[in-house]
């Protein structure tokens, strides 16, 4: 793929680590577009101002990112790919900064939380800021005495900030997995996953004999989760991903008889595993 020809939205400030995950998957000169939100992004690739699309779906230790998933139900874009990124924390600070005269450290507050007893450690005084490569790039255009921030390596570079310490994770498996959308299917990579989603019935074993139509074709389950249905009280759809390609026999015939248990399918699409 043509990085030149490849614009690829992503949520946050410029340097966030969706855009270092965009440049991990299409390269270090891949064009890229900052968004609001997580429907801005779709947005962006609907529209044909970003050619592609990188939302963040799950973390190992967070887990589940809800708002995204709540997207792929009400947009139609394929997942053409995902990403697995390695969540590397970096304490920094202005230029000429040194690390014994930082008090106090500004980020998201998950990546706080992911840094606890690190900074605990250090004795810095945590800051909530609503995003950590927004906690840098202000930083930078505004300093301040004793204050660092904890954001990505490459949130440093963006910002012309200098790195005090990395990894500042408390726990070393660390890592958030995006989805790659795009307009269309992904190029057949083995191997491959498939992810659906769907709603069952309201039936005794319903749920079963939906994952049993998987398990009796040999397709391993790698995730399940259930979200409620928005326009339906007490009703839920379930994600489900699996191992397999939607066009291999098995693919075929499982999502076939899936589709007749069912209320409710939508196929999101099958792509290289990561």
């Amino acid at each position: 793929m043509n990085a030149q020809t490849t614009t690829v939205a992503f949520q946050g400030e410029p340097g966030a680590y969706s855009e270092q995950a965009v440049r991990h998957h299409f390269g270090p000169g891949v064009l890229t577009r900052p968004c609001r939100s997580f429907a801005d992004i779709f947005a962006a690739v609907q529209a044909g101002t970003a050619t592609h699309g990188m939302l963040p779906v799950e973390n190992s230790l967070a887990g589940t990112v809800i708002a995204a998933y709540d997207c792929l139900m009400e947009h139609d874009l394929q997942v053409q790919a995902e990403v697995i990124l390695k969540v590397e924390h970096c304490l920094m600070a202005p230029a000429g900064t040194p690390l014994s005269s930082i008090q106090r450290a500004r980020s998201h507050p998950q990546a706080l939380a992911q840094c606890a007893h690190t900074l605990q450690r250090l004795g810095l005084e945590p800051i909530p800021y609503y995003d950590t490569a927004g906690a840098a790039r202000d930083l930078a255009a505004n300093p301040e005495p004793g204050t660092a921030a904890i954001a990505s390596e490459l949130a440093a570079t963006t910002y012309g900030l200098t790195v005090l310490a990395r990894n500042l994770e408390d726990l070393t498996f660390n890592y958030t997995r995006f989805f790659v959308l795009g307009n269309g299917e992904a190029a057949r990579q083995d191997p491959s996953k498939t992810s659906i989603i769907f709603a069952t019935r309201h039936s005794p074993g319903a749920l079963q004999q939906v994952l049993a139509e998987l398990a009796q074709r040999g397709l391993n389950l790698t995730k399940i989760e259930s979200r409620p249905r928005r326009n339906q009280p007490w009703h839920y759809l379930f994600y489900v991903d699996f191992e397999g390609h939607a066009d291999d026999p098995a693919g075929r015939e499982a999502l076939l008889a899936i589709l007749k248990r069912t209320s409710f399918l939508k196929v999101l699409g099958s792509y290289p595993a990561g």
